[in-house]
C-alpha cells in the first residue's frame, strides 16, 4: 500500500526494501533539482543562530528560553515490555506460539522507536523553522552511553536526533554547528567567569555579574556564543571592569 503520492517534478533515485517487525517497506530516494542545496558559505551571526542544550530533564533547550519536555518513550513503555517478555520466556522455543511472543515484543520495541523518531522530525522541524544555523555541542554519545546514565541517554536518542537535524538542515539550505562542549554549563553566558556547580544545581547563579538564569539556557547561550565566534570575556570585560570599578568606587572613604 503507497504511503502517500510521489511529488511532481522529483525523481527517483534509489530504492530500498527493509524487512521490520511489522512487515515489508519500501523506501524511495527522491531528488528535485530546484530544491535549495546547503550552503556551507553563510556565517553564523547572533541573528541567524540558535544554541540548543541537550539534556535528560529536558530534551532541548534553546538560546531563545525555549524548552522541549523529554517523552520518554522507552521508559513509559517499560512495564508493557517487561509483560510481553515474560510471556515470551513462559513459551517453548522454536514453537509458534513462541514466534507470535517474539513478533509481539519486536512491534512493541518498533513502537517506541517510531514514536521517538516521530518526535525528532517535529523536533528538528521546529528548530529549523527559528533560525538559519543550529549550535549543538559535539557531544561523545557513545562515551555517555557506557555510563550510569545509559538507559536515559539511549531513550532520549540524542544521535539520532542530531543526524536528522543536520541532514534536514542540508536540504533545506541551512545548517548545524557542533561547538566544544567543555563547559558551557560552568562558565557565564555573561560574563565569562567560571562558576562550578554540581550536577544537581539547575540554576545557574554568578557571583561575579550577578546573573541568574537556569543552567541549561546558560548552557545554550555559551553554546550559541562559541558557534558565532563571540567571546564573552572580550566583550563583557568592559562591563564586568566597570562594575567593579564601581563597588571599588562606593568602598573608598
Amino acid at each position: 500500500m503507497q504511503h502517500r503520492p510521489l511529488p511532481n517534478g522529483f525523481q527517483i533515485k534509489t530504492v530500498t526494501i527493509s524487512r521490520k517487525a511489522d512487515g515489508y517497506y519500501v523506501t524511495l530516494s527522491l531528488e528535485d533539482k530546484s530544491v535549495s542545496k546547503f550552503n556551507s558559505d553563510v556565517k553564523s551571526t547572533s541573528e541567524n543562530t540558535l544554541g540548543i542544550d541537550m539534556g535528560l530533564k529536558y530534551f532541548v533547550v534553546t538560546s531563545e528560553g525555549k524548552s522541549v519536555p523529554i517523552p520518554q518513550y522507552y521508559r513509559k513503555s517499560q512495564q508493557r515490555l517487561k509483560t510481553l517478555q515474560k510471556r515470551l520466556s513462559r513459551k517453548k522455543k522454536g514453537s509458534i506460539r513462541w514466534l507470535k511472543a517474539v513478533k509481539a515484543v519486536a512491534k512493541q520495541h518498533k513502537k517506541v522507536a517510531d514514536r521517538r523518531k516521530d518526535f525528532h522530525f517535529k523536533t528538528a522541524n521546529e528548530l529549523l523553522s527559528k533560525a538559519e544555523i543550529i549550535a549543538h555541542e559535539n557531544l561523545n554519545i557513545k562515551g555517555l552511553a557506557k555510563t550510569h546514565l545509559s538507559k536515559s541517554i539511549n531513550d532520549a536518542g540524542w544521535g539520532q536526533f542530531l543526524t536528522i537535524l543536520t541532514v534536514k538542515a542540508e536540504n533545506a539550505g541551512q545548517k548545524t554547528i557542533a561547538v566544544n562542549p567543555k563547559n558551557t554549563s560552568q562558565d557565564c553566558s555573561n560574563c565569562g567567569q567560571k562558576v562550578p556547580k554540581e550536577l544537581s544545581q539547575r540554576i545557574h547563579s554568578c557571583p561575579h555579574c550577578g546573573t541568574v538564569i537556569g543552567r541549561d539556557l546558560n548552557a545554550a547561550i555559551n553554546i550559541k556564543n562559541r558557534a558565532v565566534g563571540h567571546s564573552v570575556l572580550k566583550a563583557r570585560g568592559v562591563l564586568c571592569n566597570s562594575r567593579t570599578a564601581k563597588r571599588e568606587a562606593h568602598a573608598i572613604p
